[in-house]
């Protein structure tokens, strides 16, 4: 599917651009570690089946595979899986798919999770309906996406000098315009509440994470926003 998939979906990254590697790579090295805290804290054990949805360049799809060990397993999904590695874990399967048009087996995961992945889809709420029906009974669907719809961060501004919480302002409003410009919702995260209980999952919480930006944000913002750019 590929290049194809992607047009088709309308999602908004291109997987041919020379540098999307490393954006992804750059996500990880930032968001990585929340991920993994949030996943075992829902208890991600041996046996498992897990669907790893967008799996970008897979390394929350491989510490998952590591999980659940030689009874479970691992679907990592995307519309284009040219970075995506199993790394001779045999347990993990990668398979191209378009979340919007291609089938999910009904009720075959404990656990679905997405990253980064839904804020950028055309049809958010068919997405969200999709990873539920691919859910088992009592198994969980954790959906992680960005929330920038206002200040960058407020509750810290105390902390931070005049000139870098400008800075953040700064990158906060480029990329409201880039995501708004490429048909994301720079708010999704806020709405996920809403959207997932619209979709008939129960038991709903959300978690508020703001990474300091260090590590992979150097990085990884600026490459957002370039991969954005209409080229």
């Amino acid at each position: 599917m590929g290049d194809t998939a992607t047009m088709e979906s309308g999602y908004v990254f291109d997987p041919s651009w020379e540098r999307e590697h490393g954006r992804l790579l750059a996500l990880e090295e930032i968001y990585d570690d929340q991920s993994r805290h949030r996943l075992t804290e829902l208890g991600v054990a041996e046996g498992w089946h897990c669907l790893e949805v967008g799996c970008g360049a897979a390394s929350i799809a491989r510490w998952l595979a590591k999980q659940v060990g030689a009874a479970g397993r691992v679907l990592a999904t995307d519309l284009d899986t040219r970075f995506a590695h199993d790394r001779g874990l045999s347990n993990l399967e990668i398979r191209t798919h378009d979340l919007l048009t291609d089938d999910l087996p009904a009720g075959a995961f404990d656990l679905v999770h997405a990253r980064a992945v839904v804020e950028h889809l055309p049809d958010r709420d068919e997405a969200l309906r999709r990873l539920a029906a691919a859910t088992r009974p009592g198994g969980w669907v954790v959906v992680e996406d960005f929330d920038i719809d206002g200040p960058m961060y407020p509750a810290a501004a105390r902390y931070y000098p005049p000139e870098h919480l400008e800075l953040a302002e700064r990158l906060g409003r480029a990329l409201r315009a880039a995501f708004g410009a490429a048909g994301v919702d720079p708010g999704t995260g806020r709405r996920l509440p809403q959207a997932l209980t619209d979709a008939g999952l129960t038991e709903i919480g959300a978690q508020v994470h703001a990474p300091v930006l260090t590590g992979g944000a150097a990085a990884f913002f600026p490459l957002t926003l370039r991969s954005l750019r209409p080229r």
